[in-house]
């Protein structure tokens, strides 16, 4: 059996024991306490087999000492030399889960974290096991969205609550606790490397393998994963990623957040709130953080009687996320102008037809103004809006099927970003955009290549 989500905390625990302290002065301590099942109304416990235990790093402990509870649920381990560098737990395996709970802080050192440890009455709770499904929720489900060079990277957070009174140990041959519905395209899929449990994929889509203790138990029960998502084509008006999806539990609190760094992606939510700047709490820290957002989540140790809030979405419910990434103003005028060029020129170049004189004024002769566009009394309403769509539909074309134009674009938009970033002077800067403007001309001119 792996280590359970609860021992996740016994890093932070051990690293306590690196802290200064005083003169460690050892003194008999006797531990004991009692055990009681949850599911059943938290009655005691009796013939349970608990260990005494101490906490070590990389999630492992040392046993100590071994003991049964009585008919009554009690238990006591023969007393003991102890100092105030010393923190212990006691552990009880029930349904093939550990559950804990701290014995002895002998230098309270846990008391800023607000876990305070009586020696003579640990008090462990421990639950009944399933493999069938259980009403779950969640707390809070955070999306957090990054640019990357091809398109954006997507960290999921999400606090579950097992409203059960059962541990859920996962349900079929992959013991899946948990389904996800992840955005059609993801990629490169991975479970944060403090996660304990596996990510098991499946023709259904991706589930989480790991137990979910029941909400009474007090710990935590969190997941984290990330994966990327591609703008879905080359061009620079591509730049669009689709992040809908379809809720599988009621979901108090749900938000995408990005760093300021990435204001220039634009969120489309329509359930979720205008964007707006937001404290969270990362890593240890306050910092700011873009927020579209709907809900809010339950708080702890809510005053009894009170009721509680329903879900801000309910399961089966359809949530709209896109999230693009606007082209640069400086591009759109440049790509204005060409395909200007390249709708109107070819006018200019026109031969009248014979006989052009007795058709009257409205067929006058083309002429080339100084910018390089046919003048306005050149031809008749008519020809010049047909000519337009015609030639309109030949620009379309003839980019679609010109894969060396639309490498140019991209380019050409790419250069105005880094430019408009500081990324390169003005000098190279108008050198290249002039030489890749200048190859561009010539593309659109040219003959497409025959498939």
């Amino acid at each position: 059996m792996k280590k359970s989500f609860a021992r996740q905390g016994f890093s932070l625990l051990a690293a306590f024991l690196a802290l200064p302290l005083g003169a460690a002065l050892a003194a008999p301590v006797t531990i004991g306490g009692t055990v009681r099942n949850g599911t059943e109304k938290n009655a005691p416990l009796p013939n349970a087999t608990v260990l005494l235990v101490r906490p070590q790093d990389g999630g492992k402990s040392q046993t100590l000492a071994t003991t049964r509870s009585d008919a009554r649920g009690q238990f006591s381990f023969p007393s003991r030399d102890l100092t105030d560098k010393d923190l212990l737990m006691v552990k009880v395996n029930r349904g093939g889960f550990d559950y804990w709970t701290v014995a002895f802080d002998g230098g309270n050192k846990l008391n800023q974290v607000g876990i305070k440890a009586d020696p003579k009455k640990a008090d462990l709770l421990v639950f009944d096991t399933t493999s069938q499904a259980i009403p779950l929720k969640y707390q809070v489900h955070h999306l957090a969205i990054s640019s990357t060079e091809k398109g954006i990277k997507c960290v999921e957070r999400i606090v579950v609550v097992n409203q059960g009174e059962r541990t859920l140990m996962g349900i079929g041959p992959n013991k899946v606790s948990l389904w996800l519905n992840l955005p059609e395209g993801a990629k490169n899929v991975k479970l944060d490397e403090q996660m304990e449990g596996k990510l098991v994929k499946t023709s259904g889509g991706y589930g989480y393998a790991h137990p979910i203790t029941p909400e009474a138990y007090g710990v935590r029960n969190a997941l984290i994963f990330s994966y990327e998502m591609d703008w879905p084509g080359t061009l620079p008006w591509q730049r669009s990623v689709n992040l809908s999806r379809e809720t599988v539990y009621p979901t108090e609190f749900f938000f995408v957040a990005r760093e300021t760094k990435d204001k220039d992606l634009e969120v489309k939510a329509p359930l979720l709130s205008p964007t707006e700047e937001q404290q969270l709490p990362i890593e240890g820290k306050m910092e700011v953080r873009l927020v579209n957002a709907i809900g809010a989540p339950s708080m702890p140790n809510m005053p009894a009687g009170t009721e509680p809030t329903p879900p801000a979405l309910s399961s089966a419910k359809m949530v709209e996320v896109s999230v693009g990434k606007p082209v640069n103003p400086i591009f759109w005028g440049f790509a204005g102008l060409t395909i200007a060029l390249c709708l109107f020129l070819p006018l200019a170049l026109v031969k009248p037809k014979k006989g052009a004189k007795s058709q009257g004024a409205a067929h006058k002769k083309s002429e080339l103004s100084e910018n390089g566009f046919v003048s306005s009394q050149s031809f008749g309403t008519g020809d010049v809006s047909g000519a337009s769509l015609l030639l309109a539909g030949g620009v379309s074309s003839q980019l679609s099927a010109n894969p060396h134009a639309q490498k140019l674009i991209q380019q050409i938009a790419d250069l105005d970003d880094l430019h408009e970033a500081g990324k390169i002077s003005d000098t190279e800067y108008q050198a290249q955009r002039a030489a890749w403007k200048q190859e561009l001309l010539n593309a659109l001119q040219s003959p497409s290549p025959q498939s």
